[in-house]
């Protein structure tokens, strides 16, 4: 039977943040989380999240570290990684000035620095992308790191900033694809002037390829597109240009992607070949036009959520039988009308590796929360 459990404990605030990502140790028995005593306004330089796991069984927070590099949309971008260290997690942090990412052990809470903030983890390789998310804070401040750059010190369309091949074993970072790059691509797209950046970065299933959004500042919004490259960053196809409409994303497998778009004409989710072109609908009147979806680990499900929805601001959280072309709704949770622009809370659920479990953020009991729901006796129907 389908239950969904509060995974954190108020008064404090707790959340992961993002979608898409192995948030539990390889036990499943300890999920990555912040702790705030706020939520109700974006961070600010000086705001502290005290970065930790929670215990599955007492829904205990046992604090780690603390960092200054996160924000309400993204958390700290956590990773459990295992590359020669033991039992590590990952999130990022300021360094003096700059960003890096700490490396902890689990068990022994000794800590490596990685010269880079990262943003997506290889899944064959010890080895992550980074993004400038300094930078980032500048160009779209939510899923960007409070800070006091100079905002006249920003280049538009740098040479040295875009991603970072992170090595997670020696800490070594190295620039494999420049926004200057990028640009040089789209000159034929009419893109306006403006400011440049990458983000919601995803390797493939193999680490092979990795999957990055290119956006350009646009009157008081943004324009989107959708590339691939290589690791090494060879290789750079761009998937969407400029001047369509380009939301959320997954792998399926080594090739094909799962993208909100409305290259088609309406938004919606569609699939797609890596460098094909091959656009087609992907759970047409099942899934939303829009959100945070992601394939089980045996790739048979989807999970997605839908923002909250007027008048009642409720957010549904749906599961889609790929095999079968059918819906399970988990629940419809509350918002209420504050949490909207840059505090809002999006579910972004997560599965665990085992798909028996997914958990997500919410904050329809008035506090920011992990809640898991447990998914067993569905999938295995």
């Amino acid at each position: 039977m389908m239950t969904i459990d509060r995974l954190s404990s108020p008064p404090k605030h707790h959340f992961y943040g993002y979608y898409g990502i192995e948030a539990w140790d390889p036990s499943r028995q300890y999920h990555l989380s912040l702790e705030t005593n706020f939520h109700e306004h974006r961070p600010a330089v000086g705001d502290v999240a005290s970065v930790g796991l929670i215990d599955r069984e007492t829904h205990a927070f046992i604090p780690y570290a603390s960092t200054g590099a996160f924000n309400l949309q993204q958390g700290s971008m956590m990773h459990w990684v295992d590359v020669g260290f033991g039992d590590e997690f990952t999130f990022n942090d300021w360094e003096d000035e700059g960003l890096v990412s700490r490396a902890m052990n689990f068990h022994t809470r000794e800590t490596r620095t990685i010269h880079g903030a990262i943003a997506a983890l290889s899944p064959t390789q010890p080895v992550a992308v980074g993004l400038n998310f300094a930078r980032m804070a500048h160009c779209r401040a939510v899923v960007g790191y409070a800070n006091e750059m100079d905002p006249n010190s920003i280049q538009p369309r740098p040479t040295d900033d875009g991603l970072f091949l992170l090595d997670l074993r020696d800490g070594s970072a190295n620039l494999i694809l420049s926004v200057a790059d990028v640009i040089r691509e789209s000159r034929n797209m009419n893109i306006p002037d403006g400011l440049a950046w990458f983000n919601h970065v995803l390797f493939n299933t193999d680490g092979t390829r990795v999957l990055f959004f290119g956006r350009l500042r646009y009157g008081d919004g943004f324009l989107s597109s959708l590339w691939t490259v290589n690791p090494d960053g060879s290789n750079l196809i761009c998937q969407i240009p400029f001047g369509n409409k380009v939301s959320h994303f997954d792998w399926r497998n080594e090739s094909s992607i799962l993208i909100s778009s409305d290259v088609m004409g309406e938004m919606q989710f569609l699939e797609v070949t890596d460098g094909k072109g091959d656009f087609k609908p992907f759970g047409a009147g099942i899934l939303p036009q829009d959100g945070h979806a992601s394939f089980s680990p045996d790739r048979n499900w989807v999970v997605c959520d839908t923002y909250p929805k007027n008048p009642q601001r409720l957010a549904d959280l749906i599961l889609y039988d790929i095999r079968r072309g059918k819906k399970v709704m988990l629940g419809q949770f509350y918002s209420e009308e504050i949490f909207t622009g840059d505090i809002r809370c999006d579910l972004h659920p997560r599965w665990s590796s085992d798909g028996r479990v997914i958990t997500f953020d919410s904050v329809h009991e008035g506090s920011r929360q992990i809640y898991l729901v447990d998914v067993a006796e569905i999938i295995s129907q």
